[in-house]
């Protein structure tokens, strides 16, 4: 006889195995404080675990360790994004994009972050971009043409 599928069980122990690679991941941060690679892991476990707060503390202490390390940057972009703190976001996008100028999803992230702001404008100059970096991603489409209706230029959104 076929048994049911459990989601919940799944998301229970999906929630268990993250939590336990966190406290891995503490006890490497507790011998070495300064290990960037162990907090920026623990981050991403962060964010897994919807505790954007704690993420930030994380990716945080990454960029004061690694000045120049775009993924802590554009991860901590994504839990300001959760947040919905949309202006620390963008800062996080935008110094993404200056450690690494072809980091579609940095841009592509900020010009959703622009777009929730209101601040259409820069929200199509940014689904332009990303349309520069890789032509067939999608959602640049729509961004641009959710930005562009918001402007009240319909027959341009339609593009």
């Amino acid at each position: 006889m076929h048994q049911p599928h459990d989601n919940g069980n799944d998301s229970n122990l999906e929630i268990h195995r993250l939590e336990e690679a966190v406290a891995v991941e503490t006890k490497i941060i507790e011998s070495n404080p300064d290990d960037a690679q162990a907090i920026f892991r623990r981050g991403v476990l962060y964010g897994q675990l919807v505790q954007p707060l704690l993420a930030i503390e994380d990716f945080s202490m990454v960029v004061h360790l690694e000045t120049d390390n775009a993924d802590a940057y554009y991860n901590r972009g994504m839990a300001h994004v959760h947040l919905q703190q949309l202006s620390l976001a963008i800062e996080d996008f935008t110094k993404t994009v200056e450690l690494e100028p072809t980091h579609v999803h940095a841009v592509n992230n900020r010009a959703m972050a622009h777009y929730e702001a209101f601040q259409f404008h820069k929200a199509i100059e940014d689904a332009e971009q990303v349309l520069l970096i890789d032509p067939r991603h999608a959602s640049a489409y729509a961004d641009r043409a959710m930005a562009r209706a918001r402007l009240g230029d319909d027959e341009a959104a339609r593009d």
